[in-house]
């Protein structure tokens, strides 16, 4: 019971899809391999495409800021979600998952829309360094989220121990960003 509570509550959270159709609801656990239950699937269906936005407009600093603390912080950033998308990435083939991104062209917290994207790489110096700021507190505050549902909900120990190292990573640096 506790699970569906959790995954209510999530879809509460991702409720900002917007009016675009919704994503169907996670395949039930029996679709997925067996160790992998809905809360699993359903976090790893949503945190890949979030890491992979992520790095994608980690990726403009060095070209677009001019702020070596902004350039710093986004190569760590970088080299700790690439790491990150490799494990997700494994957990979601391990477990039989569609490699579809489902909220793609969803208006989500955590994720720019495609047109806020366009226009983070078009901005140059402060400009870009505050949206960027912004960006990664976000993300790091939203992820941080979805991944206490896994540690409440999950099944899985390699997901819910990822989920864990992600959810203290993303509230540590969170922190430290002020």
């Amino acid at each position: 019971m506790r699970k569906y509570l959790v995954l209510a509550l999530a879809a509460g959270l991702l409720g900002g899809c917007g009016a675009q159709p919704q994503p169907q609801p996670p395949a039930p656990a029996a679709s997925v391999a067996s160790a992998f239950n809905g809360t699993d699937a359903a976090w790893l269906g949503l945190m890949i495409p979030m890491d992979e936005q992520f790095l994608r407009i980690l990726s403009f600093a060095p070209t677009n800021s001019t702020d070596p603390a902004v350039r710093r912080l986004a190569a760590e950033l970088t080299v700790g979600h690439q790491a990150e998308l490799k494990q997700l990435i494994a957990l979601r083939d391990r477990a039989k998952l569609p490699t579809a991104n489902a909220h793609a062209g969803h208006d989500m917290p955590g994720m720019m829309t495609d047109e806020e994207v366009a226009a983070l790489q078009k901005l140059r110096g402060p400009a870009f360094d505050k949206v960027l700021r912004a960006e990664v507190k976000d993300h790091l505050a939203q992820s941080a989220l979805v991944s206490r549902s896994v540690q409440a909900a999950g099944q899985e120990p390699a997901v819910k121990k990822l989920a864990t190292a992600i959810e203290k990573n993303r509230t540590v640096r969170s922190a430290a960003l002020g």
